[in-house]
């Protein structure tokens, strides 16, 4: 099946449109995945921050209910020796019996009672058992240690002082334990059950870490880093505060884990590998077209070189013919030139395709000489005319034929541009110290500014019965084999165009 240029054009538009918009839906897909493990991993964060908060308020109003019992049994205490020291001054039964019953009451509070020299006077709620004696005479050694935990109440009693010493009941004392090892056990549970959010315990004034979890020491390892880490910590979640055994209070610093904060970065980074292969395939399209055409134009060029062989062989003969029969030399020579010309034209097609070989030549003599050969074949309302003298040299490394070839195609297409009446081509050379430009300018009737690079394309003509590769060939032999460049520098309609070449030197 046979399509045409367009038909393909608008297929292999279609076929990269529909490339592109997969691209777009796959990164789209990819973004909205990552959005949503993102998502996911944040809300288990914030689950577990909400937990390690709640826990945190526990362990607080823990501590507090803890203290308020501490200073009630202390304030009982108070109130209980003030009874017992009252029964000794009752006035009567009534007040001894007031007195009696309310030092009665402390039915769950160890008590010792001592003298100034620490001998026992009194003692309630107390067992002795693991001293290996019922009743100690002096509250010392082991006992006194245990009985020490708090300070005593100090009493004055008829001219010297007694001592409360009193410890809490046993179920108090359970109950701490339990509370201190939860407290104990809650900073390895912030860790441990951290899931992957990396985190910090530090103290309030940010200085010394208590606990890290799912963190780098090094992201903590001296004051300069751990302020810059908790700083970081610090712009995507506010610390949580708690309060812990001997600190006064500690903060909780606690980020997005690493996957999740790595994750952000998938969708550009699928973006940007599949942009890449994107260009590859176009690059490789590109390639593509490129070698398919340029087996087309060697194919081509050398067909057209071998079928010019088999006329200007027979023009050559019939040359000879005519001489020998005395034919005016005047007409044989202008035939001799035609014929010369169709060598090397001939040589031309021959050379597309194949690496020509570059020689050092005088760009200024290479011109003088295509324009010679051209002036007297065209309008003669048409002058050609070069800025350089044909004596100057601007040295280069060029393909002679070729380059003839580009400035003949250029000059012959600026003369039809003009059209049937009168103009000027002017060709300016211009030597830099890296390059030599060639402008050729022309009175024509200009090219659109949306077509300048048009013009370059095979098939493009203004011609009525043209083919559309001259300009294509320009293209082919400046860049392609000189290794140059060739634009379109300034046209305007009904100004004229100028036509510039670049060449190394």
């Amino acid at each position: 099946m046979n399509l045409s240029s367009k038909t393909r054009k608008n297929i292999n538009n279609f076929l990269f449109l529909a490339s592109f918009l997969i691209v777009i839906a796959a990164v789209w897909w990819t973004f909205v995945i990552v959005r949503q493990i993102s998502n996911d991993e944040h809300h288990k964060v914030r689950m577990w921050v909400s937990s390690v908060q709640r826990k945190a308020n526990l362990i607080e109003y823990s501590k507090n209910f803890f203290e308020q019992i501490e200073q009630s049994e202390r304030n009982r205490l108070e109130l209980w020796a003030g009874a017992l020291l009252k029964m000794a001054h009752a006035r009567s039964a009534v007040e001894f019996e007031l007195y009696r019953q309310i030092s009665e009451e402390n039915t769950t509070i160890p008590v010792i009672v001592t003298s100034q020299d620490f001998k026992i006077l009194h003692h309630t709620n107390t067992r002795f058992d693991y001293l290996g004696t019922e009743a100690p005479e002096y509250l010392e050694g082991e006992l006194l240690e245990d009985f020490s935990q708090y300070p005593p109440l100090v009493v004055s009693f008829m001219g010297g002082y007694w001592y409360f010493f009193y410890q809490h009941p046993k179920a108090f004392i359970e109950l701490q334990q339990i509370l201190d090892d939860v407290i104990h056990s809650f900073m390895d549970e912030i860790v441990t059950n951290s899931i992957f959010a990396p985190i910090l315990v530090v103290t309030k004034d940010e200085r010394t870490v208590i606990q890290a979890g799912n963190i780098s020491p090094e992201e903590y390892a001296d004051p300069a880093t751990l302020r810059k880490t908790l700083n970081r910590m610090r712009a995507q979640n506010k610390p949580i505060e708690f309060s812990f055994d001997t600190y006064e209070t500690l903060l909780i610093f606690y980020e997005s884990s690493i996957i999740a904060r790595r994750l952000v970065y998938l969708p550009i980074i699928a973006f940007a590998i599949l942009f890449i292969f994107a260009l590859y395939l176009i690059w490789v399209v590109k390639m593509s077209r490129q070698s398919e055409s340029n087996k087309l134009w060697v194919g081509m060029s050398r067909e057209t070189a071998h079928q010019l062989g088999t006329p200007l062989s027979s023009l050559m003969g019939w040359t000879e013919y005519l001489r020998s029969q005395n034919v005016d030399e005047k007409y044989l020579v202008e035939i001799k030139k035609d014929i010369d010309r169709l060598v090397v034209i001939s040589e031309r097609f021959s050379k597309i395709g194949s690496e020509p070989k570059m020689k050092t030549e005088n760009i200024v003599q290479i011109i003088h000489k295509s324009i010679t050969y051209l002036q007297p074949r065209l309008s003669q309302k048409i002058k050609i005319q070069v800025n350089v003298s044909p004596n100057a040299v601007i040295l280069t490394s060029v393909n002679a034929q070729l380059l003839e070839w580009v400035l003949e195609n250029l000059a012959a297409n600026a003369v039809d541009a003009i059209g049937t009446k009168d103009g000027l081509v002017e060709i300016y050379i211009t030597e830099q110290i890296k390059t030599i430009t060639i402008d050729i300018v022309d009175s024509g009737k200009g090219i659109p500014k949306t077509q300048w690079k048009t013009v370059f394309e095979a098939g493009y003509t203004t011609k009525s019965r043209g083919w559309g590769l001259g300009l294509t060939l320009c293209h082919r032999i400046i860049h392609n084999y000189h290794k140059g460049d060739i634009f379109v520098k300034q046209s305007a309609a009904g100004e004229g165009t100028t036509f510039r070449i670049i060449l190394k030197k």
